[in-house]
């Protein structure tokens, strides 16, 4: 029996974002909506609230941990409108709580079918960003079990 030509929606490769409040990572967005298009493959956003830094008093904690959520909640949610308005499709969305290196690998890990990690890295700093950083040296990149891409950030529309 021959399969058919187009994967199912659940069968279909995934590209995995990690959603920030970032300029560079529109353009990481946009280069990885194109990407998925010509592959016919998804997008997953993912958000991760660090709260490593909230454990005082219980209701300040309570109430950073739903301002962080409510954050998150906008960011994800525009990068979505982003996506369907450059693919036609609704991205798969994630927010998670924890530390973000860990939360990626888990995310990957766990969903067999993403296939890339995409970052975009800084452009207005000799450093690319914190998640670049890791997964692109030592430790991170050993962990990493997909391709990491790294979208320079300073990519305009038209160059990819």
């Amino acid at each position: 029996m021959k399969k058919n030509e187009k994967d199912t929606e659940e069968e279909k490769r995934i590209y995995l974002l990690v959603v920030d409040s970032t300029d560079e990572f529109s353009v990481a967005v946009d280069y990885a909506c194109d990407f998925a298009k010509r592959n016919d493959a998804r997008i997953a956003l993912l958000n991760v609230m660090q709260l490593e830094h909230v454990d005082h008093w219980q209701n300040i904690e309570n109430k950073l941990k739903s301002e962080m959520r409510a954050e998150a909640e906008n960011m994800i949610w525009a990068a979505s409108k982003q996506v369907h308005a450059r693919t036609g499709q609704f991205p798969m969305v994630c927010i998670e709580e924890g530390v973000r290196s860990d939360i990626i690998i888990d995310i990957i890990a766990q969903n067999p079918n993403i296939c890339t990690l995409i970052l975009a890295a800084d452009k207005n700093s000799s450093k690319p960003g914190p998640l670049v950083t890791y997964f692109s040296s030592g430790k991170g990149l050993a962990r990493l079990d997909v391709p990491l891409m790294i979208v320079p950030g300073h990519l305009q529309e038209g160059i990819y």
